[in-house]
């Protein structure tokens, strides 16, 4: 029950609000879910959902709930090496996702030792290791969890659907809504076990407006 329970709240901290669009390449149902091959603009992966009435070729948005590696679906007696559960499906309209998800590189709060999420996203492995400072609007704030604080930051920008960054951190948070300055070192494909996969993140930061 323990770890259910930690399993539970670390989806709700790491990824509640991304979003994504994607054309779903292959597609069945078994089990009360629906199993979907999806193209999310140069990636290919699997996603899982309650079941419903999809077919290849309609274009798909949805919200992360958590990855799982090596699932295995006992009606389909099939494994998969990797697949996200998602939610909050929805067919959206297509001049709806063309202005939502376009990329866009500019940081509403840019400043002149600040980078914007695009920027990092964009350049992932050249800022590995490295400690950066954003400016950015709290989106969304968990406390105590695997006895870190997690804040979401959001600045306008977005690469590729990636608009939104993680940081843990000890200090206190901010409240939701606040602009504030973050900084943090990069950290790249970390894995909080449970099945949880995180393929950027900002670690060890602090917080100040």
């Amino acid at each position: 029950m323990k770890k259910t329970l930690l399993a539970l709240l670390l989806g709700a901290a790491l990824f509640a609000g991304t979003n994504h669009t994607a054309v779903i390449q292959e597609t069945m149902s078994s089990g009360g879910y629906t199993y979907m091959k999806v193209k999310d603009s140069a990636k290919t992966y699997w996603i899982a959902m309650t079941q419903r009435d999809v077919k290849k070729g309609d274009t798909i948005s949805y919200t992360e709930q958590g990855w799982m590696q090596n699932f295995h679906s006992k009606t389909l007696n099939r494994t998969f090496d990797s697949i996200l559960f998602a939610g909050n499906a929805q067919k959206p309209k297509k001049q709806l996702q063309t202005e939502q998800f376009k990329t866009n590189m500019h940081s509403d709060y840019k400043e002149k030792n600040t980078i914007s999420i695009a920027e990092l996203f964009a350049n992932r492995d050249k800022y590995v290791g490295k400690v950066v400072t954003l400016k950015g609007k709290v989106t969304k704030t968990s406390s105590g969890i695997m006895k870190l604080n997690w804040l979401h930051l959001q600045d306008g920008s977005n690469f590729q659907n990636m608009n939104d960054i993680v940081f843990t951190s000890t200090q206190a948070l901010p409240a939701v809504g606040t602009v504030i300055y973050a900084k943090g070192t990069v950290v790249k494909d970390k894995d909080f076990g449970y099945g949880y996969f995180y393929p950027l993140i900002i670690q060890n930061a602090s917080f100040k407006q």
